[in-house]
């Protein structure tokens, strides 16, 4: 079976025009009709760049009526913003994401910055920028949140006025990290590149993760090495600005389950017992995943996977499955129906070996 997806998505409002071009463009079945809704979307998203409208773009989004809705407008959003510029050189803004898995007994703030110069070198050296590229490079740690609130307009604004040769427009800063015990943190080194019309690219984005992250990695990990931390840097593919935070929180996602699985059905096996993993949907949007004993009925521990908008339900429930065969769990329950976020007393609601489902439909 497949997990439900719990979120709810508006009707169709034929008074959005992104939303009417996008609903014409998805039903057209004709290929050469479809090319030319598709342009004449592409059309309408360029005229809310260009007038920086951004509450017009995001009400597009938030009124996509199912998720390949979304998904198709937001693909196309993607190219728009951080595709090649159709004429000219550009500068392409982009970020590399660092996936931190780190812990400390006590109170510890790592360093907020990195060698930026060190970090080209590295990427020069291991072919991922072109040896005569013109790029600038912060060596600021930035904050997913700090990314999130640029908006695309302002992304496209950058990558078709801005000369690279100078910082980015916005002065993009680091937020320090401080914690205690472990977690699972995300942080960004943001650049900007030229890229000249028709030229090989001065910067290879996306792809697999070649040998160049072991060095940055070992960057990383001397950079903000202090007594009594252990820090696993994880350092991803550079992207646009858009996509690296798209990849980054799923894998940041990821790894934090697999973080919580490990301790979870460590600690379950130390007393002997049996592990029962449950994964469900639950309201509004999110999957909630247990793990208890079937020895214990009152001992467990969840995890809870947010939904974004991008999200595939069923691609959640692969990984975890494939996560929890390799940990040798026997007994994996995937639970029907949307849950109910919260029980009746007010607290969050798990469903485990011994508390059953409560199916909203």
């Amino acid at each position: 079976m497949y997990l439900p997806d719990p979120r709810q998505y508006p009707r169709v409002n034929p008074s959005n025009p992104v939303i009417r071009a996008l609903m014409s463009f998805l039903t057209e079945k004709d290929a050469a009709l479809r090319a030319g809704k598709r342009q004449q979307l592409a059309d309408l998203l360029d005229e809310l760049l260009l007038s920086r409208d951004h509450p017009a773009l995001n009400a597009a989004l938030t009124q996509a009526p199912s998720q390949d809705a979304w998904l198709s407008l937001w693909d196309l959003l993607l190219e728009r913003v951080e595709g090649p510029a159709s004429t000219g050189a550009a500068a392409l803004p982009f970020a590399i994401p660092l996936i931190l898995v780190a812990g400390s007994k006590n109170d510890i703030t790592l360093a907020d910055h990195l060698d930026a110069n060190a970090v080209q070198a590295i990427l020069r050296e291991q072919g991922l920028l072109r040896a005569d590229a013109v790029i600038t490079l912060s060596g600021a740690l930035v904050h997913a949140d700090t990314l999130a609130a640029i908006n695309p307009a302002q992304l496209r604004q950058w990558r078709d006025n801005h000369d690279a040769s100078q910082p980015l427009p916005a002065d993009l800063p680091a937020t320090a990290l401080t914690f205690k015990n472990e977690g699972v943190f995300l942080r960004y080194l943001v650049g900007v590149v030229r890229q000249e019309a028709g030229a090989e690219p001065a910067l290879r984005l996306g792809g697999q993760v070649g040998n160049w992250a072991n060095a940055l990695a070992k960057l990383v990990g001397d950079t903000l090495a202090q007594d009594g931390l252990t820090l696993f840097p994880i350092p991803r593919a550079p992207q646009g600005l858009l996509a690296a935070q798209d990849g980054a929180r799923q894998t940041q996602l990821e790894i934090r389950l697999q973080v919580a699985a490990s301790n979870a059905l460590r600690s379950i096996r130390s007393k002997g017992r049996t592990p029962v993993v449950c994964i469900a949907s639950h309201e509004p949007a999110e999957v909630r995943i247990s793990f208890s004993a079937q020895e214990d009925s009152e001992r467990w521990e969840g995890y809870v996977w947010p939904l974004a908008p991008g999200d595939r339900v069923e691609a959640i429930q692969q990984y975890a499955l494939e996560l929890f065969q390799e940990c040798q769990v026997s007994d994996v329950r995937l639970i029907e129906g949307v849950q109910p976020d919260k029980d009746v007393d007010g607290l969050p609601f798990f469903v485990t070996a011994h508390n059953a489902a409560q199916s909203l439909q």
